[in-house]
């Protein structure tokens, strides 16, 4: 069996509210006839199927034994219900109609479990067991009590949670403020008064931690697709509580038993390729589900460098075995290009899934990941992180090209670091002077133009002045409806730092199917020859008295020309056809 391994350093701290629970949040006595309307506001903090509980009234102290399930509620959903006694048998609810405009899910009852009056307790009970989830006031009359809300109302406190047992610090009383008031009454609507519907719930820390550290494909050596796939990681808890720890539902074993607050491992096998692993974490303080997305298990085929993978199928996976350098980077999309002595590629990694702190010059070995192609450029989308740069300080100087020799082969050069010397930069019609992100400005060099497009929202030259005179700019190669263009990094370059550059080299026809190519520099000068396929075999070498050089030999395809006149190089593409 061969694996293929994805380093994921998925933590999952979990801090969570009381999700899918019922919280009291409000009760209030009211100053109509018959001291109506009687309201309890319960939070459903989640989905909250309501069907499950029961509000429970304690008659001045006594037993709890007045009782309405409240069931005709529903589910809710991160939403505030409203239970409340008013008018009569028939239906009359005019005192809380007119008091609560703004309430929403209301449950109007003559239960005897919503008749209370400012000094008795209330209670929210799980039917199933009979465990109380929330209670307001102490089982005892609460005439007198700092708790009583006669002809008042108590608000609960935001960040605060459910508790079993009545805690007074969780609430803020206002006992008899509604005396005289009411709409019934001449006075204030309850509601101004009051304010509905504004509790926020706090939060618990989850004592659990789980740490997955890597997914393992399973995959035949015939190169088949995997059937399954694995997931090993840790966990770390703390304090006494017992949970349960449950992954896709149950329908899949072989993980470690972890109900009780110990450290230990999780082990996740047999999870058929294609689909993610969900595992839900719930004891008395969490309620917690989180996905992790299944993997792509097709092994990868193994390509030496950027040309070869250029040349492979859009959609397949690969690991470029080959060192490559990194020559820009931006936030958006975590996007990377990459090159090396055959081609470039742009890395787009919106997942996010390289973790790794790279630096322009650091070499990149072992990058997996699927070839793709967007708006007619090529891709690739990285799986995983593939760990520390393998060098790094590399010089990634630009390869310096004429416009015209751009124009003409822009396939050739794309997401490559390329620079045009002595450029003249046109304003936009509408613009201010200034570099604008996200427009287009004709470069100019002669009589030949292409297209600067300022493409990286963050470039440092972004909002500073066009220049009147010529400059030197530096930038990514790209193509827009098979035109070339330029994404600057730098437009104002000093490329004299690249001292053994070799600038001025011109090669044509390119592409060429005549058995003879010219090759001009700026030097009168012999020029030394050297090409190389994309397998890093050199196929010529000679020096060149005349500027031709003869390529009759050569199988069409793209290959590597290095021209050196006194110490200093170039290195262009010739493509064969």
């Amino acid at each position: 069996m061969k694996k293929i391994t994805f380093l994921m350093s998925f933590m999952f701290i979990a801090i969570t509210s009381m999700a899918q629970t019922p919280i009291i949040t409000m009760i209030s006595d009211g100053d109509c006839p018959g001291g109506l309307p009687k309201v309890v506001e319960i939070y459903a903090d989640g989905a909250v199927d309501f069907s499950n509980y029961s509000l429970v009234k304690s008659p001045n102290g006594g037993d709890f034994s007045s009782t309405l399930n409240l069931t005709d509620l529903g589910t809710v959903t991160d939403d505030f219900v409203y239970v409340y006694k008013d008018g009569t048998d028939d239906g009359d609810n005019s005192f809380f109609d007119a008091n609560f405009p703004n309430a929403t899910n209301k449950l109007a009852t003559t239960s005897d479990a919503a008749n209370f009056n400012g000094d008795d307790p209330i209670r929210l009970v799980l039917d199933s067991d009979m465990t109380v989830i929330d209670q307001y006031g102490n089982q005892e009359d609460g005439t007198d009590t700092a708790w009583e809300y006669k002809d008042g109302y108590a608000k609960r406190n935001n960040g605060t949670l459910p508790n079993g047992a009545f805690n007074a610090g969780d609430w803020t009383f206002n006992n008899g403020v509604l005396d005289g008031e009411g709409l019934c009454q001449g006075g204030n609507s309850f509601e101004s008064i009051i304010g509905i519907g504004t509790f926020t719930p706090g939060t618990v820390a989850c004592p659990l931690i789980v740490t997955l550290t890597s997914v393992t494909c399973d995959t035949e050596t015939t190169g088949a697709t995997s059937d399954t796939y694995t997931v090993t990681g840790t966990f770390t808890g703390g304090g006494t509580e017992v949970y349960t720890f449950t992954i896709n539902e149950g329908t899949v074993v072989s993980t470690d038993e972890i109900s009780s607050m110990e450290e230990g491992t999780i082990t996740v096998t047999g999870i058929p390729e294609g689909t993610d692993l969900i595992y839900s974490i719930t004891s008395s303080s969490c309620d917690i589900e989180a996905t992790v997305p299944s993997p792509e298990c097709e092994p990868s085929s193994n390509v030496s460098n950027i040309a070869a993978l250029r040349e492979g199928t859009v959609g397949n996976i690969y690991t470029l075995t080959g060192e490559a350098f990194l020559t820009y980077q931006q936030s958006f999309r975590n996007q990377k290009y990459i090159q090396d002595a055959t081609a470039a590629i742009l890395i787009d990694d919106n997942d996010g899934n390289i973790t790794t702190t790279y630096t322009v010059g650091d070499g990149i070995t072992n990058i997996t990941g699927e070839l793709s192609e967007f708006n007619g450029i090529m891709q690739f989308i990285p799986e995983s992180d593939p760990g520390e740069a393998t060098s790094n300080n590399n010089d990634v100087a630009p390869q310096v090209l004429m416009v015209a020799d751009f124009m003409a082969n822009s396939e050739i050069y794309e997401s490559e670091l390329i620079a045009f010397a002595d450029v003249t930069i046109a304003d936009i019609a509408e613009g201010d002077g200034t570099y604008q992100t996200g427009e287009n400005y004709d470069l100019t060099q002669g009589s030949d133009v292409t297209t600067l497009r300022t493409n990286f929202f963050d470039a440092a030259y972004i909002g500073t002045a066009l220049p009147s005179s010529t400059v030197n700019v530096v930038g990514i190669a790209s193509q827009f409806n098979d035109e070339g263009q330029i994404f600057p990094t730098n437009v104002d370059a000093n490329l004299s730092a690249s001292s053994n550059t070799l600038t001025n080299v011109s090669i044509y026809p390119n592409p060429s199917n005549t058995g003879l190519v010219t090759i001009e520099t700026a030097s009168n000068e012999a020029a030394a020859v050297e090409v190389y396929n994309l397998l890093g075999k050199q196929v010529i070498s000679q020096t060149l008295t005349n500027s031709t050089l003869n390529v009759a030999n050569l199988s069409s395809g793209v290959y590597l020309v290095k021209v050196s006149v006194e110490g200093k190089s170039a290195t262009k593409k010739l493509v064969i056809e």
